[in-house]
């Protein structure tokens, strides 16, 4: 029986960095993977969402010149190489994360289907292997929408669409989360006829009211249809078709498309006999605490099979807590509180911290908020790009709660206020650096020096010497 120091189980981004963070702390790794190293992030997620959605802003760029004063003569865009093109990005990207690749690292990578014997032994293809320390990263897949009929159908989820030959006709997409909207962001650009379905009448629930509500009418206004407190009550194909019977308000038709997408959301992988090993789990997950430790002392979890922030970025930073807690004397505790996101559609939309809603209720009096929106920036009128806002949730000490961006660059820009606050810099500090101009980080620099402003007009001893002159 191989023995290792730690066995990763999930070789996505959470798994490759934890290897390679335990590798540099001398440590025996291997990884168990039962298809390519990169996991969802590589193949069926971040990476060929990304540049599906470049290619339809590219698509939307060159059909829209007239804004930028640019006359030109009809000419057809052929979109029929754009699904190749995404597959070989991935290729480009895995061509970096190959077994062969860890494996010169020092990394032994098992290829199979891991399952617990004990808290220190798994099976893989019949064969044992046994570990000090495993650590399970074997992340999350599509949540299939329980509708009379769906198993009967070529539905296509995140795990399939970018194997798609064509841009299709038309597509419906039921979910409202990020992989909805930017599925539909893209498609729609490209030239699908999209229709977008919700059970309530709004988009990204998660995130600020208004905001989304600035990208939905934006969502519309470049041809999605989107239905409201729309419930899918059946599905079927005919003649290449897919139908979907709905409930809207209580009333029963049929839409129809070339294709269905859902994207209702994400379940755990946690088919690996976790009982046998003592993990204590539930179907939202495996329970870790502030270490990422699980219940059993010497089994850890990272990444989207154990956390609520479902991003690469976060999984990434659990894979460097879990993998030093193993390795180092003393233990670090997972800090979320810092943590941002974005949403890729256009425009983009960011959040770092608590939302303002949020916010209120545990701070209450004491919260302010400051907004800017981008059609007073002057760099959002040379570049034709007005829609979007900011607004920023600030203690009236300055301490930064949270912030929401809407628009151009917001994944970038967001990172600003996630220093400032990582950093415990109070808001007005921001309004002390000399900014570029002209910039989209005006949408910064302005609502900072607003409470810049009002700091100084509340200042107990400026109001004592105004008081004193008169003033």
């Amino acid at each position: 029986m191989e023995q290792y120091d730690v066995i990763i189980i999930g070789g996505g981004p959470a798994g490759l960095v934890a290897s390679k963070v335990l590798i540099a702390f001398g440590k025996n790794v291997a990884i168990v993977e039962k298809e390519k190293l990169g996991g969802d992030c590589t193949h069926t997620g971040c990476i060929p969402s990304k540049t599906l959605l470049k290619s339809a802003q590219a698509y939307h760029n060159a059909k829209t010149l007239y804004k930028y004063g640019l006359k030109y003569d009809k000419f057809n865009i052929d979109t029929s190489k754009v699904m190749e093109h995404v597959r070989d990005v991935i290729s480009d990207i895995y061509a970096n994360e190959t077994p062969e690749i860890f494996q010169k690292d020092g990394i032994d990578i098992i290829e199979g289907y891991a399952k617990f014997i004990s808290s220190n032994i798994i099976s893989v293809n019949n064969n044992k292997y046994k570990a000090k320390y495993f650590i399970i990263a074997t992340g999350t897949r599509a949540k299939i929408l329980q509708i009379a009929g769906i198993n009967d159908v070529p539905y296509l989820t995140n795990e399939n669409v970018f194997l798609q030959q064509t841009i299709p006709k038309s597509l419906i997409i039921i979910g409202i989360g990020a992989i909805g909207i930017e599925m539909a962001t893209a498609f729609n650009r490209l030239g699908s006829t999209v229709t977008l379905i919700s059970h309530n009448n709004r988009i990204l629930k998660q995130n600020d009211e208004e905001l989304s509500s600035i990208l939905l009418k934006q969502l519309i206004k470049e041809g999605i249809i989107f239905l409201s407190n729309t419930n899918s009550t059946k599905i079927s194909s005919k003649d290449n078709e897919i139908l979907l019977e709905i409930n809207q308000n209580n009333t029963i038709s049929t839409i129809k498309a070339q294709k269905i997408l859902l994207a209702t959301g994400r379940v755990p992988n946690i088919e690996i006999d976790l009982e046998k090993a003592g993990v204590i789990y539930d179907n939202q997950g495996i329970k870790v605490d502030r270490y990422l430790k699980t219940s059993v002392n010497n089994i850890y979890a990272i990444g989207d099979v154990s956390t609520k922030y479902k991003f690469t970025h976060i999984a990434e930073q659990e894979a460097i807590t879990a993998a030093s807690n193993i390795s180092l004397p003393f233990r670090k505790k997972i800090d979320y509180s810092n943590i941002g996101w974005c949403i890729y559609s256009d425009p983009e939309f960011a959040q770092i911290g608590l939302t303002h809603k949020e916010a209120l209720k545990i701070y209450k009096n004491n919260l302010q908020e400051f907004s800017f929106d981008y059609k007073n920036t002057d760099r959002g009128y040379t570049d034709v790009d007005k829609i979007g806002k900011i607004k920023v949730s600030v203690l009236k000490n300055g301490k930064i709660i949270g912030a929401s961006i809407l628009g151009n660059k917001a994944g970038e820009l967001i990172h600003q206020i996630q220093f400032a606050k990582t950093f415990d810099l109070t808001f007005d500090k921001l309004a002390k650096m000399v900014y570029i101009y002209p910039t989209y980080s005006d949408i910064i620099k302005q609502p900072s020096k607003k409470f810049y402003i009002s700091k100084l007009l509340n200042n107990s001893i400026l109001k004592f010497i105004k008081k004193l002159l008169g003033k």
